[in-house]
């Protein structure tokens, strides 16, 4: 049914009008309950105008089942519940410093770009020509030199936490944080960066854990060079 609403152009302004006016219902509904809670409206008001928020959710959720068209706040959930394929692709930058030692880079670098806006920028890697693919790897390793740098150094990292920094607003999907101190970067620059793109099964994983992951190196950016 989704595919027959986007095939429509012309019902794409209805739609839109539809999910505001759902919004804006369970905007007016909440309120109106906790008005009744606040001016100590009798149990009976309080139970009616609950049940409307309850009946109200189970159609606008159901709606959008049927549909496929996302109203937010409610959802389809289209990423937990559509199939995906055994295989599964990712992509880390590491940096090798003077001694050869290799470290995993901290997404962090890339903010106020989230790691996946950026996969597919880093996706397209293989098809930029050399000189392009070039200015892609010292944009990476600039950023990557200036992130070494502050960690270094104890500055708070990433940059854009600099205000609020493990309390600051998570991206959609949160990553683990691989530089939270000194010890976790060369006190020297990096030597080279380089781009990997990993594979792996999703049941073989689950069996011999990080072994099972397949390893690509797609670009590489010597500092010397």
């Amino acid at each position: 049914m989704r595919a027959l609403f986007k095939s429509l152009q012309w019902l794409e302004p209805v739609v839109e009008l539809v999910r505001l006016g759902f919004f804006l219902t369970f905007l007016a509904l909440l309120f109106a309950h906790l008005l009744a809670v606040v001016r100590g409206k009798s149990e009976g008001v309080r139970r009616r105008r609950a049940n409307l928020i309850i009946a109200f959710v189970l159609v606008v959720t159901s709606i959008v089942g049927v549909t496929q068209i996302d109203t937010w706040p409610f959802s389809n959930w289209a990423l937990v519940h559509m199939l995906r394929s055994p295989v599964m692709h990712s992509w880390q930058i590491e940096g090798v410093d003077s001694s050869g030692h290799t470290y995993l880079i901290d997404p962090g670098i890339l903010e106020p770009v989230s790691p996946e806006d950026f996969a597919p920028s880093a996706g397209r890697l293989r098809e930029l020509s050399p000189s392009g693919r070039a200015d892609f790897m010292h944009f990476l390793y600039t950023r990557a030199e200036e992130g070494r740098r502050s960690v270094a150094e104890g500055k708070r990292f990433p940059a854009n936490r600099w205000l609020l920094g493990r309390f600051s607003a998570p991206y959609h999907f949160g990553s683990r944080q691989l530089w939270s101190g000194p010890g976790d970067v060369p006190i020297q620059r990096f030597a080279s960066i380089r781009m990997v793109f990993t594979v792996w099964n999703i049941d073989d994983r689950l069996r011999r854990g990080d072994a099972a992951i397949g390893r690509e190196v797609i670009a590489e950016y010597k500092a010397d060079e």
